[in-house]
């Protein structure tokens, strides 16, 4: 980690003295911003280093650069910039874990970095992207998820969070640098790292992330570029042998965690994904519109859009010595051994190349419909590579010759959308998209969208409204896998989902009711033997959120409170009740220093939690016990000094009460007791 600390600061280093040379101070226009929902979405910040208040030289001094942010999503196919602030907020900083942030109920392993997956009936997945990697999606990231930037002045985030005992310690580094070539060209990198021994044996997890990133928005021309490198390497023990060690450790000679029996001492996971993703518009035509107090504008008729995005995949999944964990008398936690009974070696690969060509008009060139439109077409062509079973078989004490399977699919789909994104009151889109060619011939998405304002007394509250129908094949590697450990070859039918939602948001007064169901046929899960399969029974979930912040002088405190149903549980597994709430007293000391001071809680009732199959990185159904009805309470402290954030605070303050149960799935109890700080700073030269 030290080395790795050196590392970037000399690239820092380096990056700031190229700036130096070839930044004149000049203050610029952001190239991103044209429209006046992007031109919102920026960061102002009016701080100057105090040493030029002291500069005595001679001769007129320069006007300071006002330091000016604007950034954003490419949303729709990369056909909308959805634009947002910079994360400088205090509020929330202090949760740490990516899991706990995307989803209040959840499932998960402990270890910062480890595989998860939600239990909310609104973060489903209606989509498979990379079966293996699915459970890492805080880390995977897709496209639409990738910032783009445009700066007045360099701006850098320096990320720091560590969590003691220091032989057990979690470690996590971001750098985010970024700056403009001129005004409408920008480049950067995202640098992030996770480095975890784990608070149990076998439990490390390595995780590296870099994103190189660069756009250029010119009048009539456009273009947004990435390459990322991914790479997620865990140790994989399979959970603790019994879960008696730590419900009662009264009964063991178990002084520290790290010495409890787990079930794999030598079992790895890794993934390597590269991706590179290339996204071109180009504006045809103009057009002259009228806005407010007579103001005219010139705008583009249409927009031509062209994406091209490569996505490369390999994974294995290794036991270094299988003989380490066969006995004639205790069973063997895997039912099977295919292909090598000395060791496990899984390879894969999967590749995916997509283009999509995209035609969009806008909506203020349709002076008659008043509405926007955009049709595009995509292909994508993927390729698989997988274990065989061998034709040569090896011994108790040799290995056989491994053989591989190659399978290469294509698929391509239309897709239209109709839109309303101008006016005050009332938005709308609908569209939809439809696979005719190739293995996924027949899937449908049809999806609309809707939110609108109205006065309620003195305020003003929004109603928000969205939903679809999916029909959705499963993947290729959810109907046919060979491993060491398991083998599927199965013909699953299309997923029919319908999911409809809507909300309700007063910001005036801090409140939100939101609520979402799914209406499921032919559902597709992994069933208790961890085998991929799909039931042919119609499954009802809903689900209902509530929002309050109250605050009482200084003292905050914001809930949310999550109710779910669903018809069937052994399928579709979900806590009843989940409860968030933060309570803080919050102000600003010697008129510099904003603190907030406080404890979060989080709470689940009693579930039956999905089970963890390190082979293939799945959670799957299991009726062995009931997780849940422990509260966790983190205490902790956040301080904003002008441009840094820091958090101190002690997770799971209250381990052991009001009972050990402090489990997240079977096998997998939560981290205990312990210390953790954080610091993010943003430098803006």
């Amino acid at each position: 980690m030290r080395s790795l600390l050196i590392l970037i600061s000399y690239i820092l280093v380096s990056v700031f003295t190229l700036n130096a040379q070839i930044m004149p101070d000049r203050e610029y226009v952001p190239g991103g911003g044209r429209t006046p929902a992007q031109q919102e979405g920026h960061t102002d910040d009016h701080h100057h280093d105090h040493d030029h208040d002291h500069d005595h030289s001679s001769g007129p001094r320069p006007q300071a650069v006002e330091h000016k942010i604007t950034n954003w999503f490419l949303k729709d196919l990369g056909t909308v910039k959805d634009t947002v602030p910079i994360d400088t907020l205090s509020q929330g900083f202090q949760i740490h874990n990516p899991a706990n942030r995307a989803a209040i109920a959840n499932v998960q392993l402990g270890n910062i970095g480890a595989p998860w997956q939600p239990a909310m009936v609104s973060k489903m997945p209606l989509y498979s992207r990379f079966l293996f990697a699915d459970n890492l999606r805080s880390f995977f990231t897709e496209p639409e998820e990738w910032r783009y930037y445009n700066t007045r002045t360099p701006y850098t985030n320096l990320y720091y969070q560590y969590a003691a005992p220091k032989r057990r310690s979690e470690e996590v580094v971001g750098v985010l640098f970024t700056q403009n070539v001129n005004k409408r060209w920008n480049v950067g990198f995202d640098y992030q790292l996770i480095s975890s021994i784990g608070r149990y044996e076998a439990q490390q997890v390595e995780n590296r992330h870099f994103r190189f990133f660069s756009s250029y928005n010119g009048q009539r021309y456009q273009v947004h570029g990435s390459y990322v490198y991914n790479k997620t390497d865990q140790l994989e023990n399979a959970g603790i042998e019994d879960d008696d060690y730590v419900l009662n450790p009264q009964r063991y000679d178990y002084d520290e965690k790290e010495n409890i029996p787990i079930r794999f001492y030598d079992a790895s996971n890794r993934i390597d994904n590269h991706q590179i993703y290339v996204n071109q518009a180009l504006n045809i035509g103009n057009i002259t519109v009228s806005r407010r107090e007579g103001e005219r504008v010139e705008l583009p008729v249409g927009t031509a859009i062209h994406t091209f995005h490569l996505d490369r995949n390999r994974r294995k999944h290794r036991i270094e010595n299988l003989r380490n964990y066969l006995s004639p008398n205790e069973p063997f936690f895997y039912d099977n051994i295919y292909i090598d009974t000395t060791k496990t070696r899984d390879y894969l690969y999967y590749t995916s190349i997509k283009n999509t060509f995209q035609l969009r008009f806008n909506e203020e060139a349709n002076p008659l419909l008043q509405f926007g439109l955009r049709a595009f077409i995509t292909n994508e062509v993927e390729q698989f590579t997988f274990p065989a079973m061998p034709e040569v078989e090896g011994t108790f004490t040799t290995s056989p010759e491994y053989l591989s399977e190659e399978e290469q699919l294509t698929s391509t789909l239309i897709g239209g959308q109709i839109f309303k994104n101008l006016g005050e009151s009332f938005r709308w889109n609908a569209g939809m998209r439809l696979y005719f060619q190739g293995y996924r011939t027949g899937d449908t998405e049809i999806t609309g969208a809707m939110n609108s304002h109205f006065r309620l007394a003195n305020d003003t509250a929004g109603i928000y409204a969205d939903g679809g129908l999916y029909l959705v094949s499963p993947g290729f590697f959810e109907s046919r896998y060979t491993s060491n450990h398991f083998i599927w070859d199965e013909r699953f039918d299309q997923v029919k989902t319908l999911r409809l939602g809507g909300a309700v948001k007063i910001p005036t007064r801090k409140f939100e009711l939101s609520a979402e169901t799914r209406l499921i046929n032919d559902y597709f899960y992994w069933d208790q033997n961890a085998m991929p399969t799909q039931s042919g029974s119609f499954l009802r979930a809903i689900e209902f959120r509530l929002f309050k912040h109250f605050n009482l002088g200084n003292f905050h405190n914001h809930n949310t409170i999550l109710y779910q149903l669903t018809s069937n549980s052994e399928l579709m597994p979900l806590p009843e009740w989940s409860l968030y709430s933060s309570l803080y007293y919050q102000n600003t000391l010697f008129d510099v220093l904003f603190v907030q001071l406080g404890f979060d809680l989080r709470y689940n009732t009693r579930w039956y939690s999905p089970a963890y199959m390190p082979a293939t990185g799945q959670f799957y159904a299991q009726r062995q016990r009931k997780t849940g009805d422990y509260p966790y309470v983190d205490l902790f402290l956040n301080m904003q000094l002008k441009r840094a954030r820091i958090f101190i605070k002690m997770d799971h303050i209250n381990q052991g009460y009001p009972s050990n149960d402090y489990f997240h799935t079977l096998n997998y109890p939560a981290n205990p007791r312990a210390i953790r700080f954080g610091l993010s700073w943003n430098f803006y030269d």
